[in-house]
């Protein structure tokens, strides 16, 4: 066989390998809206910042390779997930606040992770005024022993599981307690305190992970009774969480819509969290939602902490404003 011939061959054969990962990205981004449907497909949704990457890649082939079709048809598919991704980069117009800023710290810690020091470490590093943790047991609770460095008030359950959940406060608490959502009986930390006078509710929660239809039921049915109970509270609210779902689930949509919560990552980018032992996978499904009286000056991931979550750190101040969008 003739070199011409071999390269002809060699050709096609790369091409086609190209056309079929096209065809699989255009088809994954088109189920990934189809979330309510079927339970794969809101899995599938999570990685719209992978499609965009892949697509831009395969943008560039086709362009080099100077196939205008592809390349228009491809365009589209970069535009459909790039609507999706950008809006977390826009932040909502807020007024400028005067108020005194607060400083929450999220973490879900991994109950087997061994390296207690280095969340304890970040926690005064960064002296918040909250903090949040998930995937406690009481060796976590004892070797961290937050009251010791400043935290005197707290809401805990400590489990041998990963559903062990702590919320740690500088601010006395009027009313806390364990609260048990979805089928499972899952505990979830709701706090009411007050800062500088003004009455704020802080929900930390761990739905499962969806693994399977069933799972993916109970972590729907256990986040939509949150966020009813969310509905039904006035005045400034944050709820922070692994809630096993990214920015562009349509469930997370839904809890949204129902809450008037706000995904707190709007104006500071997609912001990955999990899994760190993997960057091509990582997803935003750790969140810190808000109420529009909450405003966000900061919002940034932190360093690994031995974890397969990163955490993160949010910095915020209330406002009366009606006029927040």
């Amino acid at each position: 066989m003739s070199f011409g011939k071999i390269r002809n061959r060699l050709s096609l054969f790369l091409w086609a390998l190209v056309n079929m990962m096209s065809v699989g990205l255009f088809i994954s981004t088109l189920m990934g809206f189809l979330g309510t449907w079927w339970w794969i497909f809101d899995l599938i949704s999570h990685f719209r910042v992978q499609y965009l990457l892949g697509l831009l890649v395969l943008l560039l082939v086709y362009g080099i390779g100077k196939r205008p079709r592809s390349v228009v048809v491809t365009a589209v598919f970069v535009f459909v997930n790039l609507i999706l991704i950008l809006p977390l980069f826009i932040r909502p117009s807020v007024t400028q606040s005067e108020e005194q800023a607060y400083r929450i710290l999220y973490a879900n810690v991994r109950t087997e992770n061994q390296q207690h020091d280095l969340i304890r470490k970040l926690i005064e590093e960064t002296d918040p005024d909250f903090v949040t943790l998930l995937e406690v047991n009481r060796a976590w609770l004892d070797d961290l022993n937050l009251a010791e460095i400043g935290y005197p008030y707290s809401q805990v359950e400590a489990r041998p599981d990963n559903f062990g959940v702590a919320f740690y406060s500088r601010f006395s608490l009027e009313q806390s307690e364990i609260r048990r959502y979805g089928h499972f009986d899952l505990p979830s930390v709701v706090a009411h305190l007050r800062i500088d006078d003004v009455p704020v509710t802080f929900i930390v929660t761990h739905p499962v992970p969806p693994k399977s239809e069933s799972l993916t039921l109970n972590r729907n049915i256990q986040m939509s009774e949150i966020s009813n109970f969310i509905a039904e509270q006035d005045g400034a609210l944050i709820l922070a969480g692994d809630l096993n779902a990214t920015s562009w689930s349509p469930f997370l949509r839904e809890w949204l819509h129902i809450s008037q919560l706000r995904d707190s990552r709007r104006g500071f980018g997609v912001q990955p969290t999990w899994p760190t032992f993997n960057w091509i996978f990582l997803v935003p499904i750790d969140h810190i939602l808000i109420m529009p009286d909450v405003q966000v000056h900061h919002r940034e991931v932190g360093p690994n902490i031995g974890s397969d979550h990163y955490p993160l750190l949010l910095e915020f101040s209330l406002s009366d404003n009606d006029d927040i969008e």
